[in-house]
């Protein structure tokens, strides 16, 4: 028998406790062993409705690291007092589960070490990607693996804007304003739209596959806020959806880690994942590509991944599942973005006049960059500027940058050329 305190009665909190009621047989039957809810603990306790016999209350969440409980499962968020209960659950020896992602992208390494020294187990798997079994396989089934990269859709709230302004034909306000209206988008949307969500996932996943330390301050993030329904339409046109993606692979001695909007060809599987679903491609040395669909949020999916580690706890009990990551080879650097290298989409607004296409080819000519595709399309009425839209070859970031400064002081050259990446299938 072990005892569990969950500290945080928020949706996810709810939704684990009535699993956990509904299918407590069966998941003690999984751990091999009884257990029991002991302890709820949520700073406005006595705000919110709580009917359950036997189970002690609290507003004190912090006390929940002091008390009998076996399991402390961090359901707070943020990185505040989640972090103060976890780092004391885990030094006064207990076991800990979080589906914080923001706390172990940011304390990450300072948590493993502890919950590695203390010999206790630190579940996580809710993390990232929900309902995903990603850290599972990550730390279980690819253990032995070289990994070479993992990609994939990972903010269900920035994949649900983005469809919108695809299928719906929304303006990128539009979209964000129905995804606010049912809940997908927090009424201040810059964590998901912003990219910081992604970044912490990809910061956790990265830590993972190669057992570095925490990225999460060198990951370079962008957002989705740019993006406008000409370019989805152009995509289009192209053969391309566009989509917000994280992405890290090893890259010689350094890990490229990022996240960012791409163009992905219509025929890639992540081009099919739509609404606010998620999912991970991982590519390794041996076992090749597998991808993991499902639902990435919500307290269902989530609570879930939290029962998953419950169970995992139970075979890990007094025993660390974390290989420190301070153990790691100090050598890997995350590489800066400006050494990357990737195709690009670029949409460039221009004079109606004759010569222009010329001038922009011979400038990027002039930077050894190519042009895989281009189109012209008519001159867009109010403005009278026409758009032009080119893929161009693989090319280094810094140098595809130093051309479109100075396309952009061309004379015949109008306003902000558009960015975006195309996505490599072997990415």
């Amino acid at each position: 028998m072990f005892k569990i305190g969950v500290c945080g009665l928020g949706t996810v909190g709810k939704n684990l406790i009535n699993h956990i009621i509904k299918y407590q047989e069966k998941i003690s039957n999984n751990c091999g062993q009884e257990f029991v809810i002991s302890l709820i603990a949520d700073r406005s306790i006595n705000n919110k409705k709580v009917d359950i016999e036997n189970i002690q209350l609290s507003d004190d969440v912090l006390s929940a690291a002091d008390s009998d409980c076996d399991l402390i499962i961090e359901l707070i968020g943020g990185t505040d007092v989640a972090y103060d209960l976890v780092k004391k659950a885990i030094s006064n020896g207990k076991c800990v589960i979080t589906a914080n992602k923001a706390l172990i992208a940011e304390h990450g390494d300072e948590l493993f070490k502890l919950s590695h020294d203390k010999k206790t187990y630190l579940g996580f798997e809710a993390a990232v990607a929900g309902a995903i079994p990603i850290i599972k396989s990550l730390t279980h089934n690819m253990q032995n693996e070289r990994i070479l990269s993992i990609s994939g859709i990972i903010n269900g709230t920035c994949n649900y804007i983005l469809d919108q302004m695809t299928f719906e034909n929304k303006s990128f306000s539009d979209a964000l304003t129905a995804a606010q209206e049912l809940g997908y988008a927090e009424s201040d949307p810059t964590f998901d739209i912003g990219g910081f969500d992604a970044a912490h996932k990809i910061s956790i996943l990265a830590m993972l596959a190669y057992g570095i330390k925490s990225p999460f301050k060198k990951v370079h993030i962008e957002g989705i806020e740019s993006i406008e329904s000409m370019d989805i339409d152009y995509a289009n046109e192209l053969g391309y959806k566009i989509k917000h993606v994280g992405l890290v692979k090893s890259e010689n001695s350094t890990i490229d880690c990022r996240v960012h909007p791409v163009l992905i060809n219509k025929s890639n599987i992540l081009s099919n994942v739509d609404g606010v679903m998620n999912a991970v491609r991982t590519r390794g040395d041996k076992f090749g590509t597998s991808v993991l669909y499902g639902h990435g949020a919500g307290g269902e999916a989530t609570a879930s991944a939290v029962v998953s580690d419950i169970i995992d706890f139970s075979n890990y009990k007094n025993k660390s599942n974390i290989k420190s990551i301070n153990d790691s080879n100090d050598e890997i650097k995350i590489c800066n973005i400006n050494d990357t290298h990737s195709s690009y989409y670029l949409r460039i607004f221009a004079n109606d006049v004759p010569g222009v296409m010329a001038e922009v080819t011979s400038t990027l000519a002039s930077f050894d960059i190519s042009i895989e595709a281009v189109t012209q399309h008519e001159p867009i009425k109010k403005e009278k500027l026409i758009p032009i839209v080119m893929i161009t070859n693989y090319v280094n970031h810094k140098k595809i940058l130093s051309a479109l400064n100075q396309i952009e002081s061309l004379k015949n050259v109008s306003g902000k050329i558009s960015l975006i990446r195309v996505f490599n299938n072997d990415e």
